[in-house]
C-alpha cells in the first residue's frame, strides 16, 4: 500500500478517535431540571397496588426526610473545619464522605420501614416514562411535584453526541435505576442505539431494600466519592485505550469529584440561580475558576452553563 494512502488513513483514524468522547451525566438536577425524590416518594404514598393506608405511608416518609434533615444540621454544625475554613480541594472531600453517616442511616430508615416494599421494577419505570409524559404536557394539571421537566435541550445534546460516536452514560445516587430509565427512554433506545451505560442504585423487589450497581460489588452509591467510583468504573469499561475525552455534567457538591475526575467537568445551574449554586460557590472557594461555557476556551477544564443549549451554542466541546 502507498505511503501517502497508509499515513492518510491513520491521521483519518487519528481524528476519529480524537473526536470520539465519554460523556457521562448526573441525573437529578442535571438532566432533569429538579430532583425527583419527592416523586419518588409519592409513588408508594398513592400506588393502588399498595394495601396501606394513605397516612400511614405519608407519615413515613415525613418522618424519614425530618430525621435526614435534623442529622445533616447536626453534622453541619458539629464537623471541623468550618465550610468558610476550608480552603483546599482534600479538607472539602473529607467533609464531603464524613456525610456518609448521615447517608447511611437515611438509606437504614429506608429500608427498615420497608417503605418502597411491593413495587415492581416495571412499576418504576412506567412513573418515570409518566411523570416525564405528564411534565411535558402543557395541559398538565398535576402539580410540580409529580411531574419530571427535562433540562432544555437535553434531547438534541444526546442526538448529536451519538451522531460524532460519543458514549453516553449517567452516574447518580438516585435510588431507582428503573425509574431513570422510563425518564430517559426516548434517548436511552430505539432506533437501534446502545443505551447509556449507567452506575445507579436499584430498589429491589420485593422487600424494598436498596441496592447499588453490580459493576460496583452492589454498594449503595451516596456520597461524592462513590459517585467518583462509579465514574472511574465506566471509564475503564467504555474508554479506549488511545483515547477520547472525558466529559462530566453535574450540578451539585456530589458531582465534585466526578468533575475534577473528567477532562472537561460542566456545572449545570439552574436560570437565575447562579449566586446560589452550591457546587459553584465551593468550586469558587477552593480556587478554581469556572467560566460559563459562551467564555470556556475549547477544552476548558471546567465551566458552567443553564442548560444543553448553552453548551451546543459553545465551543468548549469543540
Amino acid at each position: 500500500m502507498p505511503f501517502w494512502k497508509t499515513a492518510h488513513q491513520s491521521i483519518t483514524r487519528n481524528i476519529t478517535q480524537r473526536m470520539a468522547r465519554l460523556i457521562v451525566f448526573d441525573f437529578d438536577g442535571t438532566v432533569t431540571q429538579q430532583d425527583t425524590i419527592n416523586i419518588l416518594a409519592q409513588h408508594p404514598i398513592y400506588s393502588t397496588s399498595l394495601t396501606r393506608p394513605r397516612n400511614e405511608a405519608r407519615n413515613k416518609w415525613k418522618s424519614i426526610v425530618d430525621l435526614y434533615a435534623a442529622d445533616h444540621a447536626k453534622h453541619k454544625e458539629l464537623y471541623v473545619p468550618k465550610v468558610e475554613d476550608r480552603k483546599t480541594l482534600a479538607e472539602e472531600l473529607a467533609y464531603l464522605e464524613s456525610l456518609r453517616t448521615v447517608e447511611v442511616a437515611s438509606v437504614e430508615r429506608v429500608v427498615n420501614t420497608k417503605f418502597f416494599a411491593g413495587l415492581t421494577r416495571e412499576r418504576w419505570v412506567e412513573l418515570g416514562r409518566k411523570a416525564r409524559e405528564d411534565g411535558e404536557d402543557p395541559d398538565w394539571e398535576g402539580g410540580e411535584g409529580d411531574i419530571v421537566t427535562m433540562r432544555k435541550g437535553f434531547s438534541e445534546f444526546v442526538r448529536q453526541a451519538r451522531a460524532r460516536g460519543d458514549k453516553l452514560g449517567i452516574v447518580s445516587v438516585n435510588w431507582s435505576q428503573a425509574f431513570v430509565e422510563g425518564v430517559i427512554e426516548a434517548e436511552d433506545g430505539g432506533q437501534g442505539h446502545k443505551g447509556f451505560v449507567k452506575r445507579v442504585n436499584e430498589i429491589k423487589y420485593p422487600d424494598g431494600e436498596l441496592e447499588g450497581p453490580e459493576e460496583m460489588g452492589g454498594k449503595v452509591m451516596m456520597t461524592a466519592r462513590d459517585k467518583l467510583e462509579g465514574f472511574e468504573t465506566i471509564l475503564l469499561d467504555e474508554t479506549d485505550a488511545d483515547g477520547g475525552r472525558s466529559v462530566y455534567f453535574g450540578d451539585s457538591v456530589t458531582d465534585l469529584e466526578c468533575l475534577l475526575r473528567a477532562d472537561t467537568g460542566i456545572v449545570v445551574v439552574n436560570e437565575g440561580e447562579e449566586e446560589k449554586s452550591k457546587l459553584l460557590g465551593t468550586l469558587q472557594r477552593l480556587g478554581f475558576e469556572v467560566l460559563h461555557v459562551s467564555e470556556a476556551r475549547e477544552g476548558a477544564k471546567l465551566a458552567w452553563a443553564r442548560d444543553f443549549e448553552e453548551v451546543l451554542g459553545s465551543k468548549i466541546l469543540g
